[in-house]
């Protein structure tokens, strides 16, 4: 008769599947996400681009008004919608054909 190791009298451990680390109920971190690291990343990014429209905002829109009348449009009229109310249909923007000999 062959004999066991103590090893082989310890609880069996359950068996995971492949691509699955951890056991059922098992966390990974219980401590969970730290606060505000998530919110971090936007108030960083509204951060980076209130600064970059402080520093050239006004030539920006200015020069898209100017060379690309038909982008600037389309930004004004995708933001009525949110500020006004408007209805679905007007959301996903609006064509506009623009005469440039004029």
């Amino acid at each position: 008769m062959a004999r066991k190791l103590a090893d082989d009298n310890a609880a069996e451990k359950p068996k995971r599947g492949p691509g699955k680390p951890f056991v059922k109920g098992q966390v990974a971190n219980p401590a969970g996400r730290p606060k505000g690291a998530r919110s971090r990343l936007c108030e960083d990014f509204l951060k980076a681009l209130h600064d970059d429209f402080t520093k050239h905002g006004v030539k920006a829109i200015e020069s898209v008004r100017l060379e690309k009348p038909e982008v600037y449009f389309n930004g004004v009229v995708k933001l009525l919608p949110q500020q006004f109310g408007l209805d679905d249909e007007t959301k996903g923007g609006v064509t506009v054909i623009i005469n440039r000999d004029c």
